[in-house]
Formats: structure tokens, sequence, C-alpha cells
């Protein structure tokens, strides 16, 4: 903003001086032609003909043509400010809450991102709920003063971590709820803030927060939440940096300071470096309004006079120098940060080390990334049981948000958010499932799995069976679910055909035809075996990419595509080992979905089919006797379908027995192979809701069809995670789960990273990989603009 501000000025400057001289008056006293016209938008708009075709009489221009005329500033028209002076405003993307001041003694969000938040005036549309809340009366800060720590380190730390706007703040607002660490209504901090007046110094008071912007503690000092958006801190671009910064970790609170300013209180620093940042946007502003030198002056002293800030005179005065003194000892010897650490190469400060006079402190710049496993062993090696949360949010979308958000600079986005990915897969391949230095580290006694991928699209899908899920992975006992709104849906827009992925389906068909099995009937059919020992079901709404990794699973377990383009099956040379791809519902093509739309209107029960399982691929669709005759003994098949199936085998007849279109109850399907002794995983892929729906719609089904289509599919997914998901209710022991929630979104981010993690979950060892073409890059739109 500042920088527009300036460039606006440096081109009225420019103008002004062309039109004095060479316009109307200038020519008249050079005795020249006129040079410089003015014209105005807002009459082109208003007028349309007749102000253009006096605009070419002007220049000299014979011409009839005419544009079309859109008037571009009417969206950016709204009602009145009644109140103009009041720049409390909240901006509101996928929950979040922007860092601003509001009245005196409170500070809805500390987190330095946004030092012009106060002048945002709008509220995204979704965001209803929080416009509300913004209303309410606030709580009562806490009568009594925080009681001094003697203990700095908690024993459990969850650390939110993902690509700014990723669904990180939610996230971590979600979780501090859950485990008590945050309030429903907010939390309170006592933080150090500037003093209201021109005369008063630093004063301690009650912050309120929103959301957990940067950390969470609970009552007892037990657990600790934190969120950090990779990166965190001040404005991107402010100053310009060669490079992103990135530290080992988040140190806590007593010990953390900037380098810039480490004498400082953190909250304090960053409330100063906010307020002169406003003080540096209103001088450009007085400075477009008053161009004269005197008026500029004056205009100049007005606005110090209202944003002075001083620094505090002495490095600690404000604050009470024992207490600080006990907090940096104890930085020193419970958290084992010192400039010592530099000799002695075990302990690391988590950030550069404070030397002298801060000693203690851990010293960050203003806009860092964590490197988050380094951030786990350094918790670790201190004795916290730690586990970190990665936040994945379709990659288009996450970064138009961050872009319209957090940093309007193009290259720095892109370069913070390739830095963000980066540092996230290597936590996922160290740290995540079976992860290669789980339990490596001595204070790593379980070796348990200590980072875990979290999808916004699978959270906005699945919501409270999802965030459930979570729970139970981090080991949070609670029953809080908040209220859910699709912050993509603004982003998502009908097909580009120009994005070059227009055939993307069709290339996943052919990857998943690409290799056939030998015609069943050329098999030795005495020795088939009907039940395989292994099956991995990819389940998910149709269109919602449950081919592509249905293909990648049976390319990296060399099992073959059966053959045909309605097969669902792929398995090994033995029959051992059997990739089903199932989407909800199953349909042979776009032709019957059409044709089906039609009757959806009437009765809807006809495009609604449930099936309790699909069986395995040799009692399919039979081509033999003696298979039908193993089918019924070994896969305990009913007479009657074995009668069904042989009279068609004896009528010459092969068409299946399954109807053209249907469902299938993933809880009791997992339960009839699991009754067989059949080793069963179903793994459910999640992707963009909106984006499904227009996969479905553009393959010319209707809205009615694809909504409830769409809804007994999330209804039969969210039943099966529930039964056999991490924790659940038909789950005997953790490690025994038969349901996986995979995210479309995630693989396509992190790609290797992520397919590789499915692989090790799955129990696959395998390096293949895909190519990765990304099928929601074509619906990615700009969002609308904000209404003013």
């Amino acid at each position: 903003p500042l920088h527009a501000l300036t460039e606006n000025a440096l081109a009225y400057s420019l103008t002004t001086e062309a039109l004095k001289v060479y316009g109307k008056a200038g020519a008249k006293k050079r005795n020249e032609p006129e040079r410089v016209f003015v014209a105005s938008y807002e009459s082109l708009m208003a007028m349309e003909k007749s102000y253009l075709f006096d605009v070419y009489k002007q220049l000299e221009i014979d011409s009839n043509f005419s544009p079309q005329f859109k008037d571009e500033n009417e969206r950016f028209i709204g009602k009145a400010d009644q109140k103009p002076h009041n720049h409390n405003r909240i901006d509101a993307d996928e929950g979040k809450l922007e860092p601003i001041f509001t009245r005196e003694g409170t500070l809805r969000n500390n987190r330095p991102h946004h030092p012009d938040a106060h002048m945002i005036k709008e509220i995204s549309a979704h965001s209803l709920h929080q416009k509300q809340h913004a209303k309410k009366k606030l709580p009562p800060p806490p009568k009594e003063l925080p009681s001094p720590k003697e203990r700095l380190l908690p024993k459990k730390v969850i650390t939110v971590f993902g690509p700014e706007s990723s669904g990180t703040t939610f996230l971590a607002t979600t979780l501090g709820v859950a485990s008590g660490a945050f309030g429903t209504d907010g939390g309170w901090e006592y933080v150090l803030a500037p003093g209201k007046g021109r005369n008063k110094g630093p004063q301690y008071k009650w912050a309120h927060l929103d959301n957990v912007a940067k950390r969470a503690m609970t009552p007892d000092g037990e657990l600790e939440i934190q969120h950090l958006s990779l990166p965190w801190g001040w404005m991107c671009g402010d100053p310009p940096l060669a490079d992103v910064a990135i530290v080992d970790a988040l140190v806590p609170d007593e010990c953390f300071r900037y380098e810039r300013d480490p004498s400082l209180d953190f909250h304090y620093a960053e409330s100063i470096w906010f307020m002169q940042h406003r003080q540096k946007k209103r001088l450009a502003q007085a400075r477009m309004k008053r161009p004269n030198t005197n008026q500029h002056h004056r205009a100049l002293l007005e606005v110090n006079d209202r944003d002075r800030v001083d620094y505090p005179n002495g490095k600690t005065k404000y604050m009470n120098k024992t207490e600080v003194a006990r907090l940096q000892g104890i930085c020193r010897d419970e958290v084992r940060i010192s400039g010592l650490n530099e000799v002695d190469s075990h302990w690391t400060c988590g950030a550069k080390c404070g030397k002298n006079e801060f000693d203690g402190f851990a010293l960050y710049p203003q806009r860092f990334s964590v490197n988050i496993t380094a951030h786990i062993e350094w918790y670790l090696t201190r004795g916290v049981d730690i586990s970190v949360v990665l936040s994945l949010r379709d990659r288009s979308i996450s970064y138009k948000s961050k872009f319209h958000g957090h940093c309007p600079l193009e290259r720095e986005s892109r370069r913070e958010d390739a830095i963000a990915l980066n540092l996230m897969k290597e936590a996922i391949e160290k740290y995540g499932a079976k992860g290669s230095r789980c339990g490596s580290l001595p204070g790593d006694v379980s070796g348990r799995q200590r980072a875990f991928s979290v999808s916004y699209e699978g959270m906005v899908g699945m919501k409270e069976v999802y965030l459930k899920g979570l729970y139970k992975q981090l080991g949070i006992e609670s029953t809080y679910i908040p209220s859910f709104a699709d912050g993509n849906t603004k982003y998502v827009g009908d097909a580009n055909q120009n994005a070059g992925n227009e055939g993307f389906f069709s290339q996943l068909q052919q990857l998943w035809t690409s290799t056939t099995m030998p015609d069943v009937k050329s098999l030795d059919n005495s020795h088939v075996n009907v039940l395989p020992k292994r099956v991995i079901s990819v389940v998910g709404a149709d269109r919602s990419s449950t081919l592509f990794l249905s293909a990648a699973l049976a390319a990296a377990t060399g099992c073959s595509h059966t053959g045909g383009e309605s097969s669902q099956h792929a398995v090994s040379e033995d029959d051992a080992f059997e990739i089903q791809y199932m989407p909800l519902p199953w349909d042979h093509s776009c032709e019957v979905n059409s044709a089906l739309s039609e009757v959806s209107v009437r009765n809807a029960d006809d495009t609604q089919i449930l099936l309790d399982s699909i069986a395995p691929v040799q009692c399919f669709s039979p081509s033999d006797v003696s298979i039908l005759q193993k089918c019924k003994h070994d896969a305990s098949i009913s007479q009657e379908v074995f009668e069904e199936v042989s009279s068609r085998q004896q009528a010459e007849d092969m068409v299946s027995l399954l109807p053209n279109r249907y469902f299938v109850n993933v809880t009791s399907h997992i339960e009839w192979y699991l009754s067989r002794d059949i080793d069963i995983s179903v793994v459910l892929v999640m992707r963009d809701t909106s984006i499904s729906k227009k996969e479905w719609i553009s393959c010319g089904i209707s809205s009615t069809l694809v909504d409830a289509s769409f809804e007994k599919s999330m209804g039969l997914m969210k039943e099966a995670f529930v039964a056999y998901g991490m924790h659940g209710s038909r789950v005997p022991k953790v490690g025994t789960e038969h349901v996986l929630i995979v995210s479309y979104e995630g693989l396509m981010e992190m790609k290797d990273s992520y397919l590789y993690e499915i692989y090790n979950e799955l129990g696959i060892d395998s390096t293949f990989l895909p190519s990765f073409t990304d099928g929601n890059a074509k619906y990615i739109k700009e969002p609308p603009p904000k209404k003013h």
C-alpha cells in the first residue's frame, strides 16, 4: 500500500506538470497547439458514445467506432461508511481473523502478518458467524494477573504447520478449543503494549484473541497448541529479503526475541512496528493530498502527533529487571538456550543464540519459516512429547488466497510456498508413518509417528467424522465440533479448456487399462484362487480421482488390469493381491449417468441402488462353471447368485449381474472380506467437493442427481471410517484399522512424499511414481471482488 500511494502521487505530479505546460492554458501562453487533453473514465461510463466521439474530435480522429461500455467501478461501490474514523474491521478468510487493535485494552490478534488490516472494511461472505461474533461483547478479562512461571516447557506440544492460507488458523484454533487450551469465545493474553497518549510509556494489558494466533496452553501448563504458518511473522517484502529465513524451532515466548530489537519484549516490538508502518502510510497519504510544502509540513506534524511511538528509554526500564533475569536463567537452564550452544553442538537455540546480556534468548528474524524436522527434534531432545499437524489445501487455491491476503508479491509468494512444501515433505518422510527417524533419538522412546497430514478438503467434506479421527490420532479427548464453512467455493469456476488437462479423466482411464491380464478363459482354472490374500479397495465419490490412486497402487504392487474398460479390478499374477477401483457410485459411462438424470427427478431410488460388497475379480463375472463352484465353496457366494450366473453361462449370456449404476456399502464390504479371513484395506479419497461436483455435471448429470449421489457417498464413507478407521468402534486395537483417508490435493501438492506415505500405511514396498497432473487447476479462478 505504501508503494502504491507513492507511485500514485508521482503519477499525479507528472500528469499535472504536463497539463500545465502543454494543456489548453499552457499552449495558449506558448502560442502552440494544445497537446495534452483530460479525459474522465467516469464520464465515459456515464455519457458513453457522446463523450467518446468528443474525444475523437479533439484528437482529430474520424471514426464512428464505439466499444462496449462496462463500468468496472460498480463492484467497488458500497454503502456509505457512517464511521469513517473507525478502522476496527475484520477480514475473515477460512476462519481467520486478521491482527488488528480494537478498543483500549484489547488486541484482536498479536500476529503481525497484516499491519494494514485496520484499513480493511469487508467481511467474506462465508464468515457471517464471525461477523456476529465480532459484535458480541467480549468476555471480561481475568481478574488476577498471571502467576510467575517456574517451568517453561510443557509436557506435550501439538504444532500446526502449513503454507499461508492453507487453513492453519482454523485448525489450530479448533485443536486449541478441543484440548482446553483456548476458549470457545476466545482467549486472553497479558502483553506489553504501547500506552495511550503521547507521554505514557509501555503498559501491560490484557489482550483478547479470537483465534490461536501463535500458541495457547492449557491452564495446568501440560499441553501447548502452536500455530505456525510457513512463513510466520511480518509482511513479505518489507524489508526485501534475499532469501526466506529458516530457523530450527519455535521456543517458549519467554525466550523469544526479535533480532532487530532484542532488548524489547516481542509483543511490544510488534506493536511499535505496526504503528510505525501506519505512520508511514498516513504520511504518504498526506503527501498526496497536500503537495504544497507548508501544508505538507503541517500534515506531517499531524501524523506524528497522532501516531507518535517512542522506544522506551533504557533496554529494560519498563520491565522488572529481576524477573527478566530470572526468566533468562530458566531459558538457559531448562530450555537449554545459550550462546554456549555454538560450542556444544548437542543443543541448539531454535534460532540465533543471544550473547552477552541477551544470553538465554533466541533471536528471530521478522519473517521466518521453521524447519519442521528440526522443530520435532528440538522438543524431543528436551523430553517434550511432540506431534506436528501438516495442513494441506489445494495448492492453486492456497496460493491465490495467500496472494490476495498475505503476500501480493508473486515471486516471493511462490518461493515461500516452495520452501514450505519442501519442509513439510522432509517431516513426512522422517517422522510420518514408519518415518526413517521415528525412534532414533534418545528422547523418543515410543518411536511413534510424529507428523500427521490433514486435508483441508477432507475436513470440510467429512466434517465431524474427519475431525474426531484427528483428535484420536493426537490423543485429544473432546466432542467439540466447530462450524464448517468451505473457503474453497469462491475459487472454483467452470473448467478452463485452455488449462492443458481437459482430458484428465480419459488419461486416468488409459493409465488404469494400460496393462491387461490374459483372458481368464485361457488360464488353468483348476489352480485359480478365487479369494486373494490381500485386498486394497480405493473408494471415493465419483470423479474424486479414485482412478488415479487405483492405477498408482496397481503399478506399485505389480497388479495388472483384468481387461475391459468397465472392470474394477487389478490383480497380481498369482491372484494373491487385488486392487479394487470403487467410485461411489460406480457407473460405466457418462451416457449412463445422463440417462439416469432424467429418471432421478421422477424416482431417486432407481439411481441409488446399494450393494453389500464387490466380490473378488474371479467371482465378479465368472467365465467357467468350475470357477463358479469355487466362488460358491471358497467365497461362500449364495446359491441364488450361483444358479442365476450358471443359467446365464449355459445361455452364453455373459452380461454382468450388476446394474449399470450402483453404490457399495463400504462397511459391509470390509466385513464381507474380514469374515473370509482376507486382509483388506480401504482407502477413502477426498477431493474438493465443488470440483468433484463440477466434474459430474460436466458429464451431463443433473445437479439434483449430483447432490443426492454425493450425499449418499459421503454417508457411506463416514460410516466406514467411524467403524474401521483410526480408533474405530469396530477396531480391536490401534494398528489394526482398515480405513485410511487420503487427500487428492495432498497428492498433487506433496507428490512423491505423500504417495510414499500412503505406501507405508498400506505396507507396500515400492518406489513407483506416476506423473502428477493436477486435475483441479483448470477449475481454479480468481475470487470475486470484495464488496466495499
